[in-house]
């Protein structure tokens, strides 16, 4: 009992000094679990702020993908109007001949007279699209088609019909100087072969198309005055799409800087690259590629001053009359004429067997046009080449010899087939190899040229088979082929994988040649000559950076 005071004592210290360092333990781990929350707190932070930059990067990309696709369907669409026009033509030819009583030089006229009015006008193309801009000059085409189209619809006889061919003409004229080089300076170079080419597979669409509703209406439509003018009125309604099209794309960004209107096209930038530093850049290259033009007339393009404009020339109207002057595309608006010289007498069933013939056109676009971007542009067109020599000789022979109609089928298909894994390169290259400034005109010069050798031959082809027979005219076709393939081996450069303003470069430094090496090889001989070319996107991805004079670094 005496020591229960003292017990109760120390027990109520041992109390005490337990509170004391509790609140000492307390007061020291505050500041740590302080420090705990707020490095959560910063670390969520970040995450938040990452989430948002990532989020961000996702819709631009979004936004860049949804433009490109915007562009390439619309601008692609154009090209729809010469497809339909050719297609359509085989068939609604024979129903004019027959409603209106032409004569076979009419005939010709009729159907040759477009492609020669698009090549001249395709000249005034590239001025309007240099001066009022890529979009603009593409409406004014879909709305100068619509008025040829239905003036050639309500014709009664040959001078209106004559009239309103021309007219039409006109539109197809501006549409293939505009969409290939509206997309070329909108796509980006690493998909540049294939999206650009997209142009030429719609046209060969447009052609099918063509073929198959010249079909049905055949079939299905009594009269020969209602039916041709049911197959022309159709050919209305791919440019009121584009029309349509035209307010939800953008205008080039190159032409904007080269015009002076330098915040749309950051703006335009922007949006088509997700990257911001990487829009800048190319915002430089391209105001640096227009600073360094000092003309832009039609005569530099013709009558050109340095090594690169003399290649750029010599490429661009050298693949425009190599790509027609095998005859394919009067071979298309005489299908059903070479199907009856073969043996197929019903004008239905020239039509129905025309299918074929434009299924194997597409079919090789659709073979070429994925490779382009992976394989390059020389070797689709050797391939092509070669192989059309083959089967126009083939086609002769099936003429000829009397081979029969299966046979002969088989070859115009073959030829079709090849011709197409080639064509689109024509489309293409003349949009690659000039600089932001002449790609315009030269763009129209080459159209211009591509368009007056169709329509020469279209004009052409029904009297130089009567004067040489069927036969000999696909052997002098055949004849021309070889010329081409040999043209296209010691000429054609490879510039697979290039931005626009690097093709430009290199040109001027002599470093591309027809027999050179690969793409890669080419670049590497430029870069070491010409300093001031700093990039090679081969696939997207810098590959060379010059130095100096002396060395290279990867």
């Amino acid at each position: 009992i005496a020591g229960a005071p003292a017990a109760a004592a120390a027990v109520a210290a041992a109390a005490e000094r337990e509170r004391e360092e509790e609140e000492e333990r307390s007061s020291d781990s505050r500041p740590r679990r302080e420090g705990r929350r707020e490095k959560r707190m910063l670390a969520s932070a970040a995450g938040s702020v990452q989430s948002r930059e990532s989020l961000d990067m996702e819709a631009r990309q979004r936004n860049a993908k949804a433009l490109v696709y915007k562009t390439c369907v619309f601008c692609s669409l154009t090209s729809m109007l010469l497809g339909y026009d050719v297609g359509i033509m085989a068939a609604a030819l024979p129903n004019m001949v027959s409603d209106l009583h032409l004569n076979t030089v009419q005939e010709e006229v009729i159907a040759g007279s477009l492609n020669i009015v698009a090549g001249l006008c395709a000249v005034l193309a590239g001025y309007t699209a240099d001066k009022k801009g890529r979009r603009i000059a593409l409406g004014i085409a879909c709305v100068v088609f619509c008025a040829g189209a239905a003036l050639m619809t309500s014709a009664m006889g040959f001078t209106a019909l004559f009239i309103g061919r021309i007219i039409t003409g006109v539109g197809v004229g501006f549409g293939l100087v505009i969409a290939p080089l509206y997309l070329s300076e909108v796509v980006p170079p690493e998909r540049r072969g294939f999206l650009v080419c997209l142009f030429d597979v719609v046209l060969n669409i447009g052609i099918l198309n063509g073929y198959i509703i010249g079909y049905l209406v055949q079939a299905n439509v009594e009269g020969a005055g209602l039916r041709w003018r049911i197959m022309i009125a159709i050919a209305i309604v791919p440019p009121v799409m584009i029309i349509i099209g035209l307010f939800y794309l953008e205008e080039s960004p190159r032409w904007l800087i080269a015009v002076g209107r330098n915040d749309e096209a950051k703006r335009v930038l922007d949006i088509m690259i997700p990257d911001p530093d990487k829009a800048q850049e190319v915002g430089d290259e391209i105001r640096a590629a227009v600073i360094a033009e000092t003309s832009n007339s039609y005569q530099d393009v013709l009558c050109p001053a340095t090594t690169g404009l003399k290649a750029a020339l010599h490429i661009s109207l050298g693949l425009a009359i190599a790509q027609q002057i095998t005859g394919s595309e009067a071979v298309v608006y005489y299908t059903p004429e070479i199907m009856k010289q073969a043996g197929i007498t019903g004008e239905s069933e020239q039509l129905l067997w025309a299918l074929p013939v434009g299924m194997a056109k597409l079919a090789g676009e659709l073979v070429s046009v994925p490779l382009l971007d992976t394989q390059g542009r020389r070797p689709m067109l050797l391939i092509g080449g070669s192989m059309q020599t083959v089967s126009l000789l083939l086609l002769g022979l099936s003429f000829s010899l009397e081979w029969g109609f299966t046979a002969t089928l088989i070859c115009v298909c073959s030829f079709m087939f090849f011709f197409e894994v080639a064509a689109p390169i024509s489309w293409l290259m003349p949009s690659e190899v000039y600089s932001t400034g002449k790609r315009g005109k030269a763009q129209s010069l080459a159209v211009t040229v591509n368009r007056i050798v169709s329509g020469t031959i279209a004009i052409s082809f029904l009297s130089l088979s009567k004067l040489l027979t069927v036969a000999g005219t696909f052997y002098l076709f055949c004849g021309l082929a070889f010329f081409t393939t040999i043209w296209y081996w010691a000429v054609i450069p490879e510039t697979k994988g290039m931005t626009l303003e690097e093709v430009s470069a290199i040109l001027d430094t002599g470093g591309m040649k027809g027999i050179a090496g690969s793409a890669e090889d080419q670049t590497y001989d430029a870069v070491r000559k010409h300093g001031d070319l700093k990039t090679n996107h081969h696939n997207g991805e810098p590959a060379f950076i010059g130095e100096d004079d002396h060395g290279l670094s990867a």
